[in-house]
């Protein structure tokens, strides 16, 4: 028992220290090679989190005011309030889906219409093929109810994230109300759950796992016959599977969730007993798993060709490239790509890989570990803003302004996602200071944990691997928040303390927005996307050839004024580009028979209906790159090409600072004024304890 309680505090420990460091990394160093790059200050990060924190802590107070018939009102009114804002999200806006989504939605569609080919690419990344299927029958699902399949799938994928939350709440409601009014206002203001809500791909799918896992467990080490444990064993072992074949990388959830199950004690007569056939039980589901999924997958017609797919270490081999910080790159894809057989693969993958670790040595090794842990854990927006570079739909004030819109909401993740870390930091210390440990907290950390070593020292990192960690961080903020009493207590001594603090707050603010007075005086292009078809390059690099004196013609809606083309990503093309409105009236024309493929149009056209015309004029056929499709990419495809779209970008371009000054002085003022408002309550709670 002794061993098991020090095991116990060793890992709620190195939980802790895991929160902490990556809240340092979240506050200090976030990545700065994406869209999100142009950050506020660290300053202004921390402060914003504070005053995030300051308000979770009122909002925890008030509720706890509240009486049994206020929690139940305040329960449907945050539930309606929820749901409203999801079904207005789901309608409004549609993803596009790009690069893997393309490959994978086209063959859920060509599965639907009763085809056994598969495309190479599944070939080459296999782990794509079982959601493959699984999005081929919610489509079909969809398509028998009579709706349009982008807003059934973001129906689809908001109802079951709402299932993981549903879950979470009740238990935390049932515990104590106030922490599951907490949950739900801090879901309210996650972006990033509403992002993946509309990004149809396995991400999506796996989120709700982890929080079904944790319910679970917790549910099974506290059963105490066998009528409680053996549909608590099986529930969990089917989540478990499921999510297994979904996402190879929840391996660690299944380690995770034996460990803790051998480690935290359970309330059944025979604890060894119950955890080894529960241990069987959760195997013999994997493995029984395993071959079902291969079954299905021959039924749907694909053969796995071990001679196309990416062997194992070729992703590991890429994750340690010194040019890049651990994400998935072509360069190396390409080379392992071109090898004849699995053999050869493997063999230049284990090439790569000593002569990635051979240039890096043992203190850049040390350094790259770093860049992939920063990757993977520093930016609380969890790739939310690159997974649907393009929208089918979308308001179109979203449209012109999504580059401010979305700085904007990144640095508000920022600062929500350094708030979690700090609360689960904390109760991870209060825990083993109390002796007294959360299931929830062993799992989802050991969870967390385990997939950060998975990804930051073995495989590829990118940010959105990260994302199972964003609504455990939630319910642990909602399970673990405790107001600061000692501090409270202690503040009793200095009637000067909220002056000071006030002070203090001003002058710390003041600082940050200068240190961010750069955002409204370095200018730099913002591009805003109006059309966007960027399929085509990615993985099958379909072209056509067009011969001297052939047109190519793709028709296309623009919903704002644009004053840029790019094309065949601006390389360069013999003939003439044309834009005409949809009455057959020239609207613009290129000058010069040599040209680039990307054009700033010497004024602004209006929206409205145009078609973009490509005339070659060289002897020599030249290739234009274009996407094939069995589903519409745009609302058009080309002319004389009824299944293929151009790849092109129509964009209105400008160049200016981030932000106006009044624009910054709106930010600093709001949260000037909210942290006054913390201090003052702050100042009138410590009287009222």
């Amino acid at each position: 028992m002794a061993i098991r309680q020090h095991l116990t505090t060793g890992l709620s420990g190195l939980i802790s220290l895991m929160f902490l460091l990556t809240g340092v990394l979240a506050g200090l160093v976030p990545v700065t090679f994406r869209i999100d790059h142009d950050w506020l200050s660290p300053l202004i990060i921390i402060l914003g989190a504070g005053i995030y924190l300051g308000g979770v802590g009122l909002a925890f107070r008030w509720f706890h005011r509240l009486s049994k018939h206020q929690h139940r009102y305040l329960s449907l009114g945050l539930w309606a309030l929820l749901l409203a804002i999801q079904l207005w999200v789901a309608v409004n806006w549609i993803s596009a889906p790009r690069a893997d989504l393309y490959f994978v939605h086209q063959q859920a569609v060509s599965l639907l219409e009763g085809s056994a080919h598969w495309n190479r690419y599944f070939y080459t990344y296999p782990n794509n093929v079982s959601f493959t299927i699984l999005l081929s029958g919610l489509l079909k699902v969809g398509h028998w109810l009579g709706f349009s399949s982008g807003v059934w799938l973001n129906l689809v994928q908001f109802a079951w994230l709402d299932c993981g939350l549903v879950t979470v709440w009740y238990v935390l409601t049932k515990k104590n109300p106030a922490r599951g009014h907490l949950f739900l206002g801090i879901i309210l203001g996650t972006v990033p759950l509403y992002a993946y809500a509309l990004n149809t791909y396995n991400d999506t799918y796996v989120l709700p796992m982890g929080l079904f896992a944790v319910v679970l467990v917790r549910g099974l080490l506290r059963a105490t016959n066998w009528r409680q444990t053996v549909p608590r064993a099986l529930g969990l072992g089917i989540i478990l599977t499921s999510t297994y074949l979904l996402k190879a990388n929840f391996i660690v959830l299944i380690i995770a969730t034996i460990l803790i199950l051998w480690l935290l004690p359970n309330a059944t007569t025979h604890p060894f007993l119950t955890r080894s056939w529960v241990t069987l039980l959760l195997l013999a589901l994997l493995a029984g798993g395993t071959i079902g999924n291969r079954t299905a997958q021959q039924a749907a017609g694909f053969q796995s060709n071990p001679d196309q797919a990416l062997p194992a270490t070729s992703w590991i081999a890429m994750s340690w490239n010194p040019a890049y910080y651990g994400q998935y790159n072509r360069h190396d894809v390409g080379r392992i790509m071109a090898q004849p057989t699995a053999a050869a693969k493997q063999a230049q993958a284990k090439t790569n890989f000593k002569d990635y670790l051979h240039q890096l040595g043992p203190s850049g090794i040390i350094h790259h570990l770093y860049r992939k842990a920063k990757l993977f854990l520093a930016t609380g927006t969890f790739d939310s803003f690159q997974i649907s570079p393009a929208y089918d739909r979308a308001p179109n004030w979203y449209r012109q302004h999504r580059n401010t819109i979305d700085w904007l909401l990144a640095n508000w993740c920022q600062m929500n996602y350094l708030a979690l870390l700090i609360v689960n930091c904390g109760w991870g210390i209060q825990q083993i200071r109390r002796r007294k440990f959360s299931t929830g907290y062993l799992l989802g950390g050991l969870f967390i944990i385990g997939l950060a070593c998975f990804h930051v020292i073995f495989w590829e990192s990118e940010e959105r691997y990260a994302l199972p960690l964003l609504p455990l961080l939630i319910a642990g903020t909602a399970a673990g928040y405790r107001q600061p009493l000692n501090l409270l207590r202690w503040s009793q001594r200095s009637r000067w303390l909220p002056l000071g603090l006030a002070i203090g707050f001003t002058a710390a603010l003041g600082i940050g927005a200068w240190q961010n007075y750069g955002l409204v005086t370095r200018s730099r292009s913002h591009p805003v996307s109006v059309v966007s078809q960027n399929e085509g390059r990615y993985y099958q690099n379909h072209k056509v050839r067009l011969q001297q004196n052939q047109r190519l013609t793709q028709p296309f809606t623009a919903l704002l004024p644009f004053n840029h083309v790019l094309i065949n990503n601006g390389e360069s093309f013999t003939g003439n580009v044309t834009l005409r409105t949809a009455s057959g009236k020239l609207a613009w024309q290129s000058r010069g028979k040599p040209l680039s493929l990307t054009q700033t149009l010497p004024r602004p056209l209006p929206a409205g209906h145009y078609t973009l015309t490509l005339t070659a004029t060289r002897y020599d056929p030249q290739k234009i790159i274009t996407a094939p499709a069995n589903y519409p990419l745009l609302a058009q495809p080309l002319t004389t090409h009824p299944h293929q779209y151009l790849r092109f970008f129509i964009d209105q371009r400008s160049v200016s600072p981030i932000l106006t000054p009044s624009k910054l002085w709106l930010i600093i003022g709001t949260l000037w004024l909210g942290g006054l408002i913390i201090i003052d309550r702050f100042y009138w709670y410590r009287r009222h304890i």
